[in-house]
Formats: C-alpha cells, sequence, structure tokens
C-alpha cells in the first residue's frame, strides 16, 4: 500500500480549501463568519505544514533554487496579508473573498510548476516520507 506523497498532500488542502471558499460565497451571511474562520484555519495550517516539511525539503535539494525561492516569498506575502484579514473587525468577510482570488491563483501557480519539479528533484521515496509526516498536519486532516 503506497502513502499519500507530499504533493498529493498539497493538491488535497488545495480541493478542501477550494471547497470552503465554494461553500463561502453561496453562504448566507450569517453563516459567513464561521466559515470565514474556517478557510483562515486552513490556510495557516496549510502554510505551517508548507513551509516546516515541503520548502525545506525542496531547498535542501539545491534545485530551482529561484523558483522555490519565488513561490516561498509569494507564500510569506499571502500570510502576512491573511494576517491583516484576520484583525479586521470591519469588512473582513470581503476582504477574505479578495484575498481567496490571490490564494487561488498561487495554489494553481503550485500544482502547475512547484509540485511537478518537486516530483522531479525529490523523488517517489522522499515525498512519500515527506508525505506521512505532513498528513497529519495538512488543513484536510485538520478540518
Amino acid at each position: 500500500m503506497m502513502g499519500m506523497r507530499a504533493t498529493d498532500i498539497i493538491k488535497r488542502d488545495h480541493t478542501a480549501v477550494k471547497d470552503l471558499f465554494q461553500q463561502f460565497k453561496s453562504a448566507e451571511e450569517e453563516d459567513r463568519d464561521e466559515l470565514c474562520e474556517k478557510i483562515i484555519d486552513a490556510l495557516e495550517t496549510h502554510e505551517t505544514m508548507e513551509d516546516t516539511y515541503f520548502y525545506p525539503a525542496l531547498k535542501e535539494s539545491g534545485k530551482d533554487k529561484g523558483m522555490v525561492e519565488g513561490m516561498e516569498r509569494e507564500q510569506k506575502k499571502l500570510a502576512e496579508e491573511l494576517g491583516g484579514i484576520k484583525d479586521m473587525d470591519e469588512g473582513r468577510n470581503d476582504g477574505l473573498e479578495k484575498f481567496m482570488n490571490k490564494v487561488l491563483a498561487h495554489a494553481q501557480k503550485e500544482e502547475r510548476e512547484i509540485l511537478p519539479m518537486a516530483e522531479r528533484i525529490l523523488g517517489a521515496a522522499k515525498l512519500e516520507e515527506l508525505g506521512e509526516a505532513m498528513k497529519p498536519e495538512s488543513a484536510a486532516a485538520n478540518a
């Protein structure tokens, strides 16, 4: 039985967050605050997981450094913006809605560029080993 690869877990998280966002967009006003909290938690959990396991492993490989560092910078900017939204009293749901479009674009870019690169440079065994570590700490696992 093959374990889940790190790349599968990242995709699973992306899907979980996209689903939450779809729910958020179509939710009644009174349900949006709770979904907003869930999305913020999921994004923070996901980011911590990537920063703890995934990006360090890519950096350690020493390959495609520019691309990895670019994604890390992008992720850091998104994390700061998320922190700002979290601290908002007014207009938090609107802020989240605008922000989510950036998040989804980032996720798409990660799936299109970073994950295939990770498959190539880390290989199946390393991705499974990372996957085992990441699985309990993923947004989908903590939803």
